[in-house]
């Protein structure tokens, strides 16, 4: 017989997995580009708020200088206003002629000094006049302290005697009231001093009272400290009194009392004859940057916050978009195995398909001539059967699902019957028991050749893996049952075995085709099958058992309008 001429395979088409692969490394180089890119503006976003922290903290401590400065220059102005005022009323009634203190006291002198000074409000201590030699012709309050030194060993006594101007300072050179004593000039002669006494603490002083700066100090022209307001803690010395001076002429900070401080200093405009005093008003720093702190704490950490989530937005869609890619990349590349597969196959089983019906033809022509003929013949016509089958599976596994253009309403136990009997038939069968229970009316919309030939897989292969477990003394008594049931809207086939079920090898390449462990198979079976059962929208399983195995095939019902 003529041996048809085989057709020339496809040309081959160029890989998409390919393309696919190239666009998985550009996006995973652009992957990593991002990610650089972001960690960039990470730095820039966390050093953001620490520039603007930095900006704000060198704007906030200008803005505190500034604002000391101001307050000290008024601060000076109104405590030498009212110095001023002290000194020139003391001053008006050291020119009342009455007034002679080296003659002693007098009637007409303590009158005109009790009407100008008893309990008077500029001078919280009190004032006194005293005599050259620094006795007390007359005080008020009459045991208004003058300290425990001779005056005539004060420097600012001995100052006014000697210069005969008037003078602002301490009563004892530390601590103490402030002093301001004015001269009694007679002819161009010291005659007497008349001085007055106070405390800013008592009667608080225009540029010292409290509710202004965290700490105000008065200095006089040799350094001294004359008001502190508060009473400072720390020591003074001529650094610290050094370093007063230069905050009148350029504001900043300093170190007080192991605070850090923001301070500034203004000169004090004095009476006639007192000089060189300044006034410097200090605030803590901490407490000023204290809020900026915070904003900046704030700001820092609302930046982490989002750019952190930020970053696992991005590396969660990037990741996903990444794994989707090598997903479709696998899919594709598994595709084309396939089909690369099923044209061979095809083309295989084409060839083998003629030769063995060549040989079919042949062997129908044969007669058995003696007894060994006998054996022979049916044995090569079982070999003829099996590579039949193998051709026809090759030959179904390259060829498309065709199910959905051939469907109609089957009753499925009909179609497992069908299945069933050229399972019962084979050799290895006269070995293994079979058994069904097949419920009836159930029917479903199908392809009969695709569904008989699913279900003739699975029995196939549960008979030849039972025959297997016989001969290898796994079973003494395999069996293998098949059973159909209702369950919900589902038509249920279970094919199950005592056979010991499937290599745990090979189990996870179960539905791969060419996958099998046994030397009779080709490892299409199993594959075409569940192909064939997807294709009808229903679904097929495997469940490891006890002693065997269960492949579970599952079909929707038919729907009744």
């Amino acid at each position: 017989m003529m041996r048809p001429m085989s057709r020339p395979p496809p040309p081959p088409v160029p890989s998409q997995s390919v393309a696919l692969g190239e666009l998985a490394r550009a996006q995973r180089r652009a992957g990593r580009s991002a990610m650089l890119g972001l960690a960039l503006l990470g730095m820039a976003a966390f050093a953001s708020p620490l520039l603007a922290y930095r900006e704000d903290l060198q704007n906030a401590r200008e803005e505190v200088l500034g604002s000391l400065s101001s307050q000290a220059r008024v601060q000076a102005e109104a405590l030498g206003v009212h110095l001023g005022l002290l000194e020139a009323e003391l001053r008006r009634l050291a020119e009342n002629p009455q007034l002679t203190p080296e003659d002693g006291s007098s009637g007409p002198e303590m009158a005109v000094l009790d009407s100008a000074f008893h309990h008077t409000q500029l001078f919280s201590e009190g004032v006194a006049l005293l005599s050259p030699s620094g006795r007390r012709v007359w005080s008020d309050p009459p045991q208004m302290s003058l300290g425990d030194s001779p005056l005539n060993t004060r420097p600012w006594f001995r100052r006014v005697l000697e210069e005969g101007v008037s003078d602002i300072s301490l009563l004892e050179g530390k601590d103490g009231p402030l002093v301001v004593a004015v001269p009694i000039l007679r002819t161009g002669q010291v005659v007497g001093l008349l001085v007055g006494e106070l405390r800013a603490g008592a009667r608080p002083l225009p540029g010292v009272q409290p509710g202004g700066a965290d700490m105000t100090l008065l200095v006089d022209e040799s350094g001294q400290l004359l008001l502190p307001g508060p009473s400072p803690r720390f020591q003074w010395t001529p650094e610290r009194a050094a370093r007063m001076h230069l905050l009148a002429e350029a504001p900043g900070p300093l170190i007080l009392d192991g605070k850090r401080m923001l301070g500034a200093a203004a000169p004090v405009p004095a009476p006639v004859g007192v000089s060189g005093m300044l006034l410097a008003v200090l605030e803590d720093e901490e407490r000023d940057i204290e809020r900026l702190r915070h904003r900046f704490l704030g700001q820092f950490l609302f930046h982490v916050a989002l750019l952190g989530s930020t970053l696992l937005i991005f590396t969660f869609l990037l990741r996903r978009s990444y794994h989707s890619l090598l997903a479709a990349e696998e899919r594709l590349r598994h595709q084309e195995t396939m089909a690369a597969l099923g044209s061979a196959s095809q083309l295989i089983a084409h060839e083998v398909k003629n030769a063995l019906n060549g040989i079919q033809a042949a062997l129908s022509l044969l007669r058995p001539a003696a007894s060994a003929g006998e054996v022979a013949l049916p044995a090569l016509r079982a070999q003829v059967q099996r590579l039949g089958h193998l051709a026809r599976s090759l030959l179904s596994f390259g060829a498309p699902p065709r199910a959905a253009a051939v469907r109609r309403a089957c009753e499925l136990r009909l179609l497992v019957e069908e299945a069933l009997q050229p399972v019962r038939l084979l050799p290895e069968a006269e070995d293994v028991h079979v058994e069904a229970s097949l419920a009836e009316g159930i029917t479903v919309q199908a392809d009969p050749a695709l569904l008989v030939s699913a279900i003739d897989n699975l029995l196939r292969n549960a008979v030849e893996a039972g025959a297997v477990a016989r001969d290898t003394g796994l079973r003494s008594s395999p069996w293998v049952r098949v059973t159909l049931t209702r369950e919900a809207h589902e038509a249920v086939v279970r094919v199950e075995d005592n056979a010991g079920g499937v290599d745990p090898n090979l189990e996870p390449r179960l539905w791969e085709p060419f996958a099998t462990a046994r030397a009779k198979g080709v490892g299409l079976g199993l594959p075409m099958a569940r192909a064939a059962v997807e294709a009808h929208g229903g679904s097929l399983t495997y469940t490891r058992l006890p002693d065997g195995s269960c492949f579970t095939l599952r079909l929707p019902l038919e729907t009744t309008a």
